[in-house]
């Protein structure tokens, strides 16, 4: 399952808040299930795009794709890409087995490898596993690393990754905080509507300095309550 949208923008500028949709399903024995395959509860899949038929040229369409959604992106702003961040494809054997392949348009593919691994690009992953995920460790963290970056270049990585990981924690518990003692006040106050009183009655538990983040955090998490 993976989320997206503008509250969740790594390098994608999305029109639509926040979306979740399966790309894949994992069996006890770590063999891939496509979405079709599942039992999604509910849950919508990723939009199937279009599917090759015995004969067809995979080379050749997936250089069609590429180009198709270069050709989509723009520029936007905060050097983010409006567009599409790439596809997944599902490669299944005469047996069965499905292995997964990206197909990333070239100005998004550029700017990964530009890049490669970086704290802001760790921590950014530590919080999409958040999104799934409640343990957050370098080994549960890993197989999402290892779809965008090669295996030795995370190792040699490993210290900053686990600092991300400590740094990511850290603030995961302060916003933890933040929302419950939001929640304990009294029935009817509301950052929206009574902001003052909200942020003298949390200055008692937060230092000035943080106050800022405070709101920050609670604006974006219990904007609408």
């Amino acid at each position: 399952m993976r989320c997206t949208g503008g509250r969740n923008a790594h390098l994608i500028l999305y029109e639509a808040p926040l979306e979740t949709a399966v790309l894949f399903g994992i069996r006890a024995d770590a063999s891939v299930v496509p979405p079709e395959k599942l039992d999604l509860m509910g849950v919508p899949p990723a939009r199937l795009l279009g599917e090759l038929e015995a004969g067809q040229d995979p080379v050749a369409k997936y250089a069609e794709m590429r180009a198709s959604m270069e050709k989509q992106n723009r520029p936007a702003e905060d050097d983010k890409i409006s567009g599409t961040e790439g596809t997944v494809w599902y490669s299944e054997t005469p047996k069965g087995k499905i292995s997964m392949w990206k197909c990333k348009p070239e100005s998004v593919e550029a700017i990964h490898w530009a890049a490669g691994i970086n704290k802001e690009a760790v921590r950014a992953t530590c919080w999409n596993y958040l999104e799934s995920g409640d343990n957050l460790t370098y080994d549960t963290l890993l197989p999402l690393l290892l779809e965008e970056y090669d295996p030795h270049d995370i190792e040699r990585f490993r210290g900053h990754i686990e600092e991300c990981i400590g740094q990511v924690r850290v603030e995961l518990e302060f916003k933890e905080g933040v929302l419950a003692q939001y929640d304990s006040l009294p029935a009817g106050l509301s950052i929206l509507t009574d902001k003052g009183a909200v942020m003298r009655l949390l200055s008692r538990h937060f230092g000035n300095h943080n106050m800022r983040k405070v709101f920050s955090i609670i604006l974006n998490n219990r904007g609408k309550k």
